[in-house]
C-alpha cells in the first residue's frame, strides 16, 4: 500500500502540473480541475502499480526457473557429479 500511494503521489504532482498549464482543456469536467487532475493521477496509479507488480512476479518467477534449470542440469549430467566426487576424493 505504501508503494501504491507513492506512485498515487507522483503521478498525482505530474497530472496536475500538465492541467496547471493548458492540460485542463482536454479534460473539461464542469470546472473541476483538480477533481479531473485527482481522477486520472488515480488511474495511472493503478496501471503502474499493476505493471510494477507484474515486474516482481516475473522476476521471482524467473529466479525459480534459473534454480530449477541449475538441478534439473545437474540430474540430466550425472557425469558432472562423478567428476566433482572424484575430485574431492583425490584430495
Amino acid at each position: 500500500m505504501k508503494r501504491f500511494l507513492g506512485t498515487f503521489a507522483t503521478c498525482l504532482v505530474i497530472v496536475e502540473v500538465f492541467l496547471l498549464f493548458g492540460g485542463w482543456m482536454l479534460f473539461d469536467f464542469s470546472r473541476h480541475y483538480f477533481l479531473a487532475g485527482a481522477s486520472i493521477a488515480f488511474l495511472l496509479s493503478v496501471l503502474v502499480s499493476v505493471w510494477q507488480s507484474q515486474e516482481e512476479r516475473i522476476g521471482a518467477l524467473e529466479k525459480r526457473v534459473r534454480d530449477l534449470g541449475e538441478r534439473v542440469w545437474t540430474l540430466e549430467n550425472p557425469e558432472h557429479l562423478k567428476d566433482s566426487e572424484n575430485k574431492e576424493n583425490d584430495q
